[in-house]
């Protein structure tokens, strides 16, 4: 008898090459499946969270350590706040810059630096028009120490500033008046009871002479 054995490894039966076929093409596509199934996975977006208590606890959580984040790089959070002798210091500035603008409404000029501050409440100047006094007593500022005033060759407002709590001049701590306030009283003259200011003096605006040279008898008696 003729062994086929041997010939059958070799040469195996058609039925099982065909199982094992089918088994190849049945994991490729399992295999391609998978692949489609984690790419549409990966592609689409990504599920909406729900905004309950949670989520608003975790944003104001978020919020609170971005903020205490921001202030331990600044150091105290901003500016440093402004205190009480601060703003008292701003306040006799800004009293002081209107009664040197009614000082030179009556003078014609701001005080000069050698008489300083103290024009404003001397009793018996002698200086022409002086009408004060324009303010009751000058004060130290409220760490004690003198104002600052000086006037400027050039013209112009007069340089007057506490050295705020340092007491450095220059530094960034000093305290100045509002510029405008040297001007208010020549904006607002009821102060003076309608007084004409001083650059006005002696300027009539009549319509004739003999009401010019009425105004101006009028004027005398004052």
């Amino acid at each position: 008898m003729v062994d086929y054995s041997e010939l059958k490894k070799k040469f195996p039966a058609k039925k099982k090459v065909a199982l094992e076929t089918k088994n190849k093409k049945a994991s490729k596509e399992r295999i391609r499946r998978e692949f489609q199934a984690k790419k549409e996975l990966l592609a689409s977006p990504l599920p909406k969270m729900k905004r309950g208590l949670v989520f608003y606890a975790v944003v104001i959580m978020g919020l609170m350590m971005l903020g205490s984040l921001v202030l331990s790089a600044t150091g105290r959070g901003g500016k440093e706040p402004v205190s009480r002798k601060q703003v008292n210091a701003r306040k006799s500035m800004d009293a002081l810059a209107v009664a040197l603008g009614r000082y030179k409404f009556h003078v014609g000029h701001f005080p000069s630096t050698e008489e300083g501050l103290s024009a404003l409440t001397n009793i018996t100047p002698k200086v022409k028009g002086w009408f004060g006094p324009y303010t009751k007593r000058i004060v130290p500022d409220p760490w004690g120490r003198e104002y600052v005033y000086e006037t400027r060759s050039e013209g112009g407002n007069p340089i007057l500033y506490s050295c705020g709590p340092d007491g450095r001049m220059g530094s960034p701590d000093d305290i100045m008046p509002d510029q405008a306030l040297f001007d208010e009283p020549f904006r607002d003259t009821t102060w003076t009871n309608h007084w004409v200011p001083y650059n006005l003096r002696g300027i009539v605006v009549a319509p004739d002479a003999a009401t010019k040279k009425a105004i101006q008898e009028e004027v005398k008696k004052y």
